[in-house]
């Protein structure tokens, strides 16, 4: 087979296009002779722009990733040592940001369908030690923002979007990221805009939006150090692919959501699996395909019995289980390996890790069925067909 055939192939199975304006937009900055916006490149603030009146926000800060985005959101909460952030309990991400701050992560429990922060478990948590939360729209999926605010406002805490797995998607006509006070957004390899590696903090707050360009643009070249500033900077290559890339989402979203349907023909009038749909209002950007196996509604397969034929079924795209484990047992928290366990200014703090901590999340974490859609089309109707043979021969109740 010919080198270029080799390409193709690649490219089909990947389900990336970057054939728009990726290349000459590369061109651009490389002819410019200036690869960084701290040195006369114009990429990132286009894509920052554009960025922003994408999602509804006034600002945008291109970050190197994600969790450079996560870590100057709980900087500017003010959160430190001797203070705490509530994160939900299915991911680690917003948790480890915290830990990079020395403060405690303290988990809310999840919505066993939606997968989501549960907004009735988080006031109970809420202590004079709290700075903010930090709220994961799971796979794709919008949280209930507009109850999760309205907690947070009473309270005075500062709202971080964890948007790393919802670009695009939307809640009750509001995209995510433009909810709370700062949104994070993830263009790592496997994310639904995917520049290879890199990040985006949104804020409509001015006040907001300059800490987090402290972070993002530390101006290493001017040699004083005014303060402990961080060197989260995005250089304009990136910024570049990560703009054409943008102009390429909706249609690219679109896709996602056509091979979303797909799996959810698959599994059509099975009472065992439920899909992660909801809240009314949500508009789902398929980050991931989800549903969880429901034990409790009978005439289904076990957990074990269910994960040994998803095993066999060698699925290119699915799997269950996730990690097996809520946030706090990771062994990072655990373990306490973390400083902000040893701080002095901690001890005595509210967070709980031990088992039956956030039950639903215990619960349905090892069971959620996870299908990958940044993939091709083939791939996804090839192992949407094999779902639902292997629901047929368990049979549907």
């Amino acid at each position: 087979m010919a080198d270029d055939d080799l390409i193709e192939q690649e490219k089909a199975g990947s389900g990336r296009d970057y054939s728009g304006n990726d290349l000459p937009y590369l061109k651009q900055v490389l002819d410019s002779g200036h690869l960084s916006s701290i040195m006369g490149g114009t990429f990132v603030p286009r894509f920052e722009r554009a960025f922003a009146r994408a999602i509804g926000t006034r600002h945008a800060v291109a970050m190197a990733n994600c969790m450079c985005a996560l870590h100057s959101a709980v900087l500017c909460a003010g959160a430190g040592p001797g203070t705490e952030v509530i994160c939900d309990s299915e991911f680690i991400f917003g948790a480890l940001a915290v830990l990079y701050n020395s403060a405690i992560p303290v988990f809310a429990d999840i919505d066993p369908v939606t997968h989501n922060m549960n907004p009735d478990t988080v006031e109970p948590l809420v202590t004079d030690r709290t700075r903010a939360l930090i709220v994961t729209h799971a796979w794709g999926l919008p949280a209930e923002m507009d109850r999760i605010v309205a907690i947070a406002r009473r309270h005075k805490l500062l709202v971080i979007e964890d948007c790393a797995e919802s670009l695009l998607a939307s809640y009750q006509g509001r995209l995510s990221g433009a909810w709370g006070d700062i949104g994070c957004f993830s263009f790592q390899a496997s994310k639904q805009l995917s520049t290879g590696d890199g990040g985006m903090a949104t804020t409509s707050s001015d006040e907001l939006a300059a800490k987090l360009g402290e972070q993002a643009g530390a101006p290493t070249f001017l040699s004083v150090a005014y303060n402990l500033d961080y060197n989260y900077r995005m250089n304009d290559l990136t910024a570049a692919v990560g703009l054409a890339q943008l102009e390429a989402m909706p249609e690219f979203i679109a896709g996602l959501k056509r091979k979303a349907a797909l799996f959810d023909q698959a599994v059509e009038g099975c009472p065992w699996i439920k899909l992660q749909r909801g809240p009314a209002g949500a508009e789902h950007s398929f980050y991931h395909w989800a549903a969880t196996l429901d034990e409790s509604a009978g005439g289904g397969p076990g957990l074990d019995e269910f994960k040994a034929a998803v095993k066999a079924a060698a699925f290119s795209s699915v799997s269950i289980g996730y990690t097996g484990m809520p946030a706090y047992k990771h062994p990072v928290i655990r373990e306490r390996r973390a400083q902000a366990f040893r701080a002095s200014e901690n001890r005595g703090h509210s967070a709980r890790y031990e088992d039956r901590t956030c039950p639903a999340a215990e619960s349905a974490v090892p069971r959620i069925i996870l299908a990958y859609l940044v993939g091709s089309e083939e791939t996804a109707k090839r192992d949407a067909e094999r779902l639902h043979t292997l629901v047929a021969q368990f049979g549907k109740g």
